[in-house]
């Protein structure tokens, strides 16, 4: 036990012991839990265009701290461990089909871009494809590149499709001459999104 001579030993006792409590509450509650759960997506989370939802920590008590909770109510999968050079990483991921009850409860989340991300992971939560006539998913990412180069992300929002779908055209597009990568989205206001490769159309279509 930390030293209570030690402030700063005395606040993570605190600390401890108020994060129990809660989790206690959480495990009774999933009103409690939604709003833990809902905080954590907020503050630590990483949304996907390929429509992967997952909460981050480099600190192993607070993953496991916030997947106790989430896996009460059948929300996660397993806890996982990113191991790299000098430190180590937590991941807890949500399952798909829990995440429009999460969003409902949460939503809409106060930052537009992230409030913008969720709806578009919930648009198809257990997965499989949305069919569309022969071309048009082709033709509809030629129309958003003639405009201006744009991410994957982007296109993956302008089309209400996954993003492994944009992939898959974009590769076949580009064996075709037809778009071009052309850099980095380094102007983009959110840092994570500053290393994603911009494409555009190279031609107009025939």
């Amino acid at each position: 036990m930390p030293s209570l001579a030690n402030g700063a030993g005395l606040r993570n006792l605190w600390e401890h012991r108020r994060m129990k409590k809660i989790a206690e509450k959480a495990m009774e509650d999933k009103d409690v839990a939604m709003a833990i759960i809902g905080q954590a997506i907020i503050d630590e989370g990483s949304i996907g265009a390929d429509g992967t939802l997952v909460v981050t920590y480099t600190s192993r008590q607070n993953a496991v701290h916030l997947w106790n909770v989430a896996n009460r109510w059948g929300l996660v999968h397993h806890l996982r461990t990113k191991e790299y050079e000098n430190h180590s990483k937590w991941c807890v991921s949500f399952r798909a089909e829990g995440r429009r009850d999460i969003y409902q409860t949460i939503g809409p989340l106060p930052d537009k871009d992230q409030d913008k991300m969720f709806q578009h992971i919930l648009r198809n939560p257990v997965g499989g494809t949305r069919k569309q006539p022969r071309g048009m998913t082709r033709k509809q990412l030629l129309d958003l590149l003639m405009t201006k180069p744009m991410t994957i992300r982007q296109l993956a929002y302008g089309c209400d499709i996954s993003a492994s779908v944009v992939r898959k055209h974009l590769k076949g597009l580009q064996k075709s001459g037809m778009v071009e990568l052309i850099g980095y989205n380094a102007t983009s206001p959110k840092k994570n999104q500053r290393t994603a490769r911009l494409w555009i159309a190279t031609a107009p279509r025939s």
